[in-house]
């Protein structure tokens, strides 16, 4: 599945980014240093291999957007043997 968030790299600050939840393997919240030496809080989604998106919403709020997307049905089945 995929989830539309708001890029914050100046690059293309405020241009929506589109990313597929399978690839994601970590959220965290961060600085980030720009060019003119300054800090900004942004929101870190690593996904391998592809590398680290940088986003303007929260951890809570990516949070709770993946936490929408359903399983899809390989790892419900993978999940259900587990337990």
């Amino acid at each position: 599945m995929f989830i539309t968030l708001t890029n914050a790299n100046p690059s293309h600050r405020n241009k929506t980014i589109v990313l597929n939840t399978d690839a994601i393997v970590s959220v965290h919240r961060a600085f980030a240093k720009r060019e003119d030496e300054s800090l900004e809080e942004v929101t870190f989604i690593h996904c391998p291999p592809h590398g680290t998106w940088e986003v303007l919403e929260t951890l809570e709020e990516v949070t709770l957007i993946l936490n929408q997307v359903p399983l899809n049905n390989k790892k419900k089945k993978e999940f259900n043997k587990k337990s």
